[in-house]
């Protein structure tokens, strides 16, 4: 027998189904496009959490995570085997760990030298090397649960003369960690060495330098003959021996002066006070094929290229950040895809490394890391 009113109310479900958002059809996947089986996601920094890109699918959004009582981020970085995401965050001087299947908070911790600077992660992600910007030293701790293992002593580091450029704070800053994890190279703000430590010992074992002046973000290279260096009011970077002989820690060998174009600076006669961590460079980084190295021109919102496949290294190109000439960018770092394919510096775009063309503009930051899922699992994590 048919029923009158299930008649007229089929129709009308129908309907309803139909007009659902298209979100709610297919279900909000917190994962992004799967290619050749792996899911490649872009963790990126924002003012409370995190937002998570497709790098599969043209860097498109695909959620975001909220991080409570967090912010003015100084550090991330992610271990594949524990499955887990770690933020140093400068609102409450705390390192944060989330469960990267539930986007959960695990735990947080504090340290008695407060300010938690620029961590690095051990490639059997086990170890966090973070430095502890109001001592002096990096404590070296058990990724599982933050538990201090050792502290690895360096020196605080001193403001600069009152007639100098002042810098807000100095201490412990920047980690860079090496390919098989048996050596962690350190910076200290306003300290013109790279600190070389072994991580069997959580000793130091030589340093790098003198540069010309304190130091800002460093880069390794694989091989571990050269260091990269931004340095406090050069618009460029320096390079220095990793190694002297059998010594570890050498002397520095180039200094690379980098120009804003011409056209860039009669566009912006008057170009903001404001520098990016009070520096004209503060972001640089080695491509992963090792063949060129990228630094940022926080004033005038440029990427500078230079070839290192020689020395001293060859200016390549230059990379404008904005879209229209009355933009000012500011970036403050940059950073790549595992596959070296794309950068992602502080400034908002996505650049092609081959080409070195802008191919997408997404809300980047200085904090920003890629990792990659294989049937839900991380298999693969960048670094920043």
């Amino acid at each position: 027998m048919t029923n009158k009113y299930n008649d007229k109310i089929q129709p009308m479900r129908f309907l309803a189904f139909l007009l659902l958002p298209a979100a709610l059809l297919v279900g909000q996947s917190k994962h992004g496009k799967t290619v050749n089986g792996v899911e490649r996601l872009l963790y990126v920094t924002n003012k409370t959490g995190i937002s998570v890109y497709d790098i599969n699918d043209s860097h498109q959004l695909v959620r975001k995570i909220d991080v409570p009582d967090t912010g003015d981020y100084k550090g991330i970085s992610a271990s594949v085997s524990l499955g887990r995401l770690y933020l140093t965050s400068n609102l409450k001087d705390d390192l944060v760990c989330l469960d990267l299947a539930t986007d959960k908070i695990l735990w947080r911790r504090k340290y008695s030298d407060g300010y938690v600077d620029s961590q690095a992660m051990s490639p059997d992600g086990k170890t966090i090397y973070v430095p502890l910007r109001d001592g002096g030293s990096w404590w070296v701790l058990d990724a599982s649960t933050g538990d201090v293992k050792a502290k690895i002593k360096t020196e605080h580091g001193k403001a600069y003369a009152k007639d100098d450029h002042p810098i807000a704070g100095v201490g412990p800053h920047n980690t860079w960690m090496n390919r098989d994890g048996s050596r962690v190279y350190l910076e200290v703000l306003t300290v013109p060495y790279i600190f070389i430590a072994d991580t069997k010992s959580n000793q130091v074992i030589g340093k790098i330098g003198p540069f010309t002046k304190g130091l800002r973000p460093i880069a390794i290279s694989d091989d571990e003959k050269y260091a990269y260096a931004n340095v406090d009011w050069l618009l460029g970077f320096e390079v220095g021996a990793v190694r002297d002989g059998d010594k570890w820690g050498g002397k520095m060998l180039h200094r690379v002066e980098a120009k804003t174009p011409a056209s860039r600076l009669a566009q912006l006669p008057n170009p903001p006070a404001h520098k990016p961590h009070s520096t004209m460079s503060h972001g640089l980084n080695i491509t992963p094929d090792q063949k060129e190295v990228w630094m940022v021109d926080g004033v005038y919102g440029y990427v500078y290229v230079y070839d290192v496949t020689k020395m001293p290294p060859q200016h390549v190109a230059d990379i404008p950040l904005f879209k229209e000439p009355s933009e000012t960018p500011k970036p403050g770092w940059i950073s790549f895809s595992i596959d070296g394919k794309y950068a992602y510096p502080d400034g908002g775009a996505v650049i092609d490394t081959k080409t070195k063309k802008v191919v997408a503009r997404i809300p980047t930051s200085e904090k920003l890391i890629e990792i990659d899922f294989r049937d839900g699992k991380p298999v693969k994590a960048g670094k920043r």
